[in-house]
């Protein structure tokens, strides 16, 4: 077991040899800094806090003892002082290195008087037992202490597993979030094309009636007198319901062509827009936002953009059919 002797001995050699580390680095070793200088003051902290939580309540109770305790409690304060300005001081400033070195010096003075003053006062002034039950706590609570490093430790790798993990599921969202703006897109071209095939039907049909009209016309020659005029006339009035209907219905492809191209450029913008937003995300949170964000208004875009190719689609087919009369695709040679 570890004697007191050993104790004060040893108990400042880490807190020693992090002030080495410390006092080399360069003025550009921000992070290094900052490191070291963490593990310094919870190590100095930690000397302190067992020395005062565990030894000097017991040599206070020796008149031996009691005035070198408060030398030592006047040395951890200036100490606990001098940590406390050099966490204000930036890392990178010209005096840090300065502090740090008057921080050691004051350590290793205390160091000192305790080996030189303290500890042959305390041997004296202790029992074996006493001794013993002050070891005894101090091993307990640096246990204790290193068994809460372990889990916290343990628990940050828990958290950076987790994130991992919600990175990697973030990835996956994105790669179906894709795949789902690529569906979409896919919908809608097939969409665009089902309503250029159906104008070119439509154009068709009004083709058909014009040859039919054409032929009527040819027909005309074969008849004789008033019945000649009446079927002219009919004729004459279906070449120019067909030419109306092909009017309309070039009139409403080219409509639909044109809310095409800007419906595809609207939905271009947003995507890049959206985009944009989520390179810009810096948590999970605002990522996942971002990212159904753009979900909803590509399903939105999509169905919208249907709905307006159907309606212009239908307008167009019905100004065009509506132009053509049902008796002009008659057969002059029934009414004859």
């Amino acid at each position: 077991m570890t004697t007191i002797r050993q104790f004060i001995h040893t108990s400042p050699a880490k807190a020693l040899e992090l002030f080495s580390k410390l006092l080399d680095t360069s003025d550009n070793a921000i992070k290094t800094r900052e490191r070291l200088f963490s593990e310094l003051k919870s190590e100095l902290e930690l000397v302190a806090s067992l020395e005062e939580q565990h030894l000097f309540p017991v040599l206070k109770k020796h008149k031996q003892t009691k005035d070198l305790v408060q030398d030592a409690l006047s040395d951890n304060r200036q100490a606990r002082k001098l940590l406390a300005q050099l966490e204000r001081t930036p890392k990178d400033d010209g005096d840090f290195l300065s502090k740090v070195l008057e921080l050691k010096k004051l350590f290793q003075q205390h160091v000192r008087d305790e080996k030189k003053e303290l500890l042959p006062a305390v041997l004296k002034a202790l029992s074996d037992e006493e001794a013993e039950a002050v070891l005894a706590n101090i091993e307990d609570e640096k246990a204790e202490i290193e068994a809460a490093k372990r889990a916290e430790a343990e628990q940050r790798r828990a958290e950076a597993r987790q994130e991992v993990e919600q990175v990697e599921s973030v990835h996956r969202t994105a790669e179906e979030m894709a795949s789902t703006v690529t569906a979409l897109a896919e919908r809608a071209r097939r969409t665009a094309s089902n309503t250029q095939d159906t104008v070119r039907a439509g154009l068709g049909t009004a083709s058909e009636i014009a040859q039919r009209s054409t032929a009527h016309v040819v027909e005309l020659f074969s008849f004789s007198g008033k019945r000649t005029q009446d079927v002219a006339a009919q004729a004459a009035e279906g070449l120019q319901a067909v030419a109306q209907s092909s009017t309309a219905l070039a009139r409403g492809f080219q409509e639909i062509s044109r809310e095409w191209v800007a419906m595809t450029q609207n939905r271009l913008q947003m995507n890049v827009e959206a985009l944009t937003a989520i390179s810009r995300c810096r948590s999970l949170p605002e990522f996942l936002a971002a990212q159904t964000a753009l979900v909803r208004g590509n399903i939105e875009l999509t169905l919208e953009n249907s709905q307006r190719l159907t309606q212009l689609s239908m307008t167009a087919v019905r100004e065009a059919t509506g132009n053509v009369a049902p008796e002009t695709a008659e057969d002059p040679r029934r009414a004859a």
